[in-house]
């Protein structure tokens, strides 16, 4: 208990005042303890053992352990070969902690550890203490603070820098049900099945051919499979019980065969062109593509507009409004689209939101349209851009428009007359000057903004009124 010595050596000051009024401290609710601890780090909760009795197990009552060598010993990326001592140190305290919540129910275990290759031996016997406990949610970071891929180029990462997991460590871990592995090579075992586990995420990490295939057929129960800034093979099989798949910023990948029975939502972004099959896809619904590329652009109006099963009914694309320029001359028709939605993020570009009306013209049976503009508003045209206007498409079929981020200038003026005398049986349009960021895997960010002076909403009420070809529609400016 050495380690464990090593933690508590220093007086936590949160708790001094606890000391001085013992009798107050006997009547206090041990619920209400355990939310003071859950707001500490864990070595802080560690030295509050010293407390009296009644503390010196109390901090094993933390529903969330969080084991950082950055935060607990001060070891950096940069000082590995200065710090041997440290390094295996924490690995032994962190088993010993953990010895000390045998038999018990822990939510949730967050570890970060960038040594773990140094001391395999040590690292095994902390992933069999970790096995042996009630844990929910298991984070792993094998690199402390540094990512192994660069945004915006093809993930490229150096497997002797990784590392090696096997899930086979954790094969006694009977209530796993999310577990997150970041920098690591991930091996696969035929002879574990993770019934429990019904989340999975992979960030950066390094899948050789048939690798994942391997981990989703021992999932037997998994719901989402995320994977971001991996390095993936040439060739995957999505398969199995998964019904919400992620790819997000991942190289290597150029074909990917989706054969998910229960597959409902597909989300990805795409550094390069990569070809979806849909092989067997009998509830897909939900479709969110993002291409970081401008060549890959063409790709979603053309060969995903061709290939997208016909139950597919939502389409989410996220764009910077530049690629707007590399849509096709003639585009694919996505027949059975019934929702769209387009996220315009942030650039330096000015860009013409007129230049959208083509992708309306190929969505015959679009029913809501939900258009998001992050870009800033000094980049946006803020006059009309084209002369004469824009003529009027029948759109029979639209009837909901929500435009978030709207700002009255020339151009999304424009636009908006545009759905307005070409949709028929429109019934709501709303602009506001709102806009929401998506993160990623279903969750948005609502960021609220100035709204219209009275001024400024009579202004473009007055340019409005009276310009829906439907009688039923309603335009409210928030």
């Amino acid at each position: 208990m050495a380690s464990i010595k090593f933690l508590v050596k220093h007086f936590c000051w949160h708790f001094r005042f606890i000391m001085q009024r013992r009798t107050h401290q006997s009547a206090t609710p041990d619920a209400v303890l355990s939310s003071i601890l859950a707001n500490l780090t864990v070595i802080d909760a560690v030295r509050t053992s010293i407390l009296s009795r009644r503390w010196k197990r109390l901090f094993s009552s933390m529903p969330a352990l969080n084991f950082s060598c950055l935060d607990m010993y001060g070891v950096y990326r940069d000082d590995h070969e200065w710090y041997p001592y440290y390094q295996q140190k924490f690995l032994k305290g962190v088993n010993e902690l953990l010895e000390l919540y045998s038999g018990r129910r822990v939510p949730c275990i967050n570890m970060a550890c960038c040594f773990a290759r140094k001391f395999y031996s040590e690292f095994n016997r902390l992933m069999h203490s970790i096995s042996r406990l009630d844990v929910e949610t298991l984070y792993l970071y094998f690199d402390c603070g540094t990512a192994p891929f660069t945004l915006g180029t093809n993930p490229i990462c150096d497997p002797s820098k990784l590392f090696n997991f096997s899930l086979e460590l954790l094969s006694q871990a009977s209530s796993l049900k999310h577990l997150l592995l970041h920098h690591c090579i991930v091996q696969p075992s035929s002879e574990v099945c993770f019934n429990s586990l019904v989340s999975l995420t992979l960030r950066g990490a390094l899948l050789a051919s048939g690798q994942l295939e391997g981990i989703l057929s021992s999932c037997f129960n998994l719901k989402l499979l995320a994977l971001r800034l991996c390095k993936l093979p040439y060739k995957l099989r999505i398969s199995g019980s998964v019904t919400f798949v992620v790819f997000w910023a991942c190289g290597g990948v150029e074909e990917i065969e989706l054969q998910g029975a229960n597959l409902r939502k597909l989300e990805s972004e795409l550094f390069n062109k990569v070809r979806f099959f849909f092989s067997f896809v009998p509830v897909l619904e939900d479709v969110i593509i993002h291409p970081l590329e401008d060549d890959t652009v063409s790709y979603v109006f053309d060969d995903l507009a061709r290939d997208l099963p016909a139950q597919v009914q939502s389409l989410t694309i996220k764009l910077v409004p530049s690629q707007v320029n590399y849509f096709p001359t003639e585009m694919k028709m996505f027949r059975t689209l019934r929702r769209l939605s387009l996220i315009l993020v942030s650039t330096h570009d000015c860009f013409d939101i007129v230049n959208l009306s083509p992708l309306l013209d190929a969505c015959p049976l679009l029913q809501y349209l939900a258009l998001v503009v992050t870009t800033p508003r000094t980049k946006r045209n803020g006059k009309g851009s084209r002369e004469p206007p824009l003529s009027p498409t029948c759109h029979t079929e639209l009837k909901e428009v929500i435009f978030c981020g709207f700002d009255g200038t020339g151009s999304e003026i424009e636009f908006v007359l545009y759905i307005l005398r070409s949709a028929i049986n429109l019934e709501q349009m709303l602009l506001g000057r709102g806009n929401s960021c998506y993160l990623g895997c279903g969750k948005w960010v609502n960021n609220l903004d100035v709204p219209f002076s009275g001024r400024q909403r009579n202004s473009i009420q007055k340019k409005l009124h009276g310009q829906a070809i439907s009688s039923k529609a309603e335009v409210i400016i928030q």
